[in-house]
């Protein structure tokens, strides 16, 4: 079965207000109302499907929304990793830009460690190689452990868009020299990376332009 990566641009502190959420404004306290029915149709989704992870969605959003994720401290929970981060992937897509798909992978862990190796053997920086970014889980600036899915899936990953142009250059230049299997998809990163990078490069002292700027990766599946 595949895994589907997509990814979307955010700013960092945008998420981080609503984990916790306090004093929110009138319009986050609306954009959290259709976080809490987004999450409400996730689980009936899950429900429909059969798939129970020992925690719901809709109270995995309430928890990360009050400062914790500690459900999965209870035995009968040991999937509340997935319900966590279901969850705030919905957090991340209700202050995010519109998600495109960068590709599906059989095995995204085994696509990008061979990406990895392929790039660190012709010169590539290891702070630039991609497997770091693209499962590097949630932003670094939420004040407290939340919990990863014990399989994988769902997964998230950020990246600084700061970081985003030096990889796209690198990446570039190691395209003709990594394996032919690898380069497909490999363009298409580069694609998705300089699409935001430039923009956002750009775009510095425009209204919607943030220092914290970063790619989100979320893998389904």
């Amino acid at each position: 079965m595949s895994k589907v990566v997509n990814y979307s641009m955010a700013n960092r502190g945008e998420i981080v207000r609503f984990v916790p959420a306090l004093d929110l404004s009138a319009d986050e306290s609306r954009r959290l109302d259709k976080m809490r029915v987004r999450a409400k149709a996730r689980q009936d989704s899950l429900d429909h499907q059969g798939v129970d992870w020992g925690l719901s969605v809709p109270d995995a959003l309430e928890e990360l929304i009050s400062g914790r994720a500690d459900s999965s401290a209870d035995s009968s929970a040991d999937y509340a990793g997935c319900a966590y981060y279901a969850a705030l992937q919905i957090i991340i897509d209700h202050n995010a830009s519109d998600s495109s798909t960068l590709a599906s992978y059989r095995s995204p862990v085994t696509y990008f460690s061979a990406l990895d190796d392929a790039l660190s053997s012709v010169g590539v920086p290891a702070d630039l190689l991609p497997y770091q970014y693209v499962f590097s889980g949630p932003p670094s600036e939420i004040g407290f452990h939340i919990p990863r899915p014990p399989e994988g899936s769902p997964e998230i990953g950020c990246w600084p868009l700061a970081k985003a142009g030096p990889a796209v250059e690198a990446y570039r230049a190691a395209l003709d020299h990594v394996d032919a299997d690898l380069r497909y998809d490999l363009g298409e990163l580069i694609e998705a990376l300089d699409s935001w990078a430039s923009d956002w490069n750009e775009g510095e002292g425009a209204w919607w332009w943030a220092e914290d700027g970063s790619i989100f990766f979320s893998i389904t599946g």
